[in-house]
């Protein structure tokens, strides 16, 4: 419990545009880790829709890097870059900033080459909020800012899990309410977590207001879009578990190209 101006409420608060919305504690979730639990939601020989790579600029910037991570939270810091412009099929132009820390700009390419074919094979809704990604070196977590997905190379699980981890957090930048895509409706995913009852993942249920809805996306996915990758465990799991936020999930109508989903 946590008490609030003399209130003892359940679960978490948040303050906007004028009211508080409560997310609950749920009883229970469904998996202890969840990006961990299938790595093979999407695959290096799925469709991608990423179709070229322009180089536009090495120039020094202002951005994120979880290594100037301080206590309050993560900082920015001034680098060097390699800036690159990544087309796609059916969908908008993003920026790919590569550290100058690559060396030369072969490399940097290679890299933004490796990770714009995975912003690819995304669905086209999780790249509405996406404007950049930036790519460091060193094993740090992944993370989202706004509209901008940052990566570090040498980050031991995100290698394994790399599609997945994509998807996590284009979920950040194009649904959560305070992303630049904002397609979640906040108190519409509260009420259907109070219908549920039950978080995906024991992240989501830490962390509900920050990490649900990115961790409930991969699930979305796996589900409505590659069944056939996932156990028929885990398929009953989610679906039986979380049957309001999926079906939250379809009534948007995704447009979800280069993925085929029902």
């Amino acid at each position: 419990m946590k008490k609030l101006l003399g209130t003892v409420v359940l679960g978490f608060l948040w303050c906007s545009a004028g009211f508080t919305e409560i997310y609950p504690k749920a009883a229970s979730y469904l998996f202890k880790k969840n990006l961990y639990t299938d790595c093979d939601i999407l695959i290096k020989k799925d469709p991608t829709s990423f179709q070229r790579l322009l180089f536009v600029e090495e120039k020094k910037i202002l951005s994120w890097d979880a290594r100037e991570q301080k206590s309050s939270g993560w900082y920015q810091s001034f680098f060097k870059t390699f800036i690159f412009k990544a087309e796609f099929k059916k969908s908008k132009d993003i920026l790919i900033i590569v550290n100058s820390e690559f060396k030369t700009k072969e490399k940097a390419k290679k890299q933004a080459l490796k990770y714009g074919k995975i912003v690819g094979q995304l669905p086209n809704f999780l790249r509405t909020g996406l404007k950049i990604i930036t790519i460091h070196k060193g094993n740090r977590t992944w993370g989202a800012a706004y509209d901008n997905i940052i990566i570090h190379t040498g980050s031991r699980g995100k290698r394994k899990c790399a599609e997945e981890v994509m998807i996590h957090e284009g979920g950040h930048v194009s649904l959560d309410t305070d992303s630049a895509g904002a397609l979640v409706k906040s108190y519409l995913w509260i009420k259907a977590i109070k219908a549920d009852h039950k978080y995906i993942s024991k992240y989501a249920k830490d962390f509900p207001k920050r990490e649900d809805v990115a961790e409930t996306i991969n699930w979305w996915i796996a589900v409505r879009c590659k069944s056939d990758r996932i156990s028929k465990s885990n398929y009953k799991k989610i679906v039986k578990g979380i049957p309001n936020r999926l079906k939250y999930l379809d009534e948007l109508n995704f447009d979800t190209y280069p993925l085929v989903c029902n």
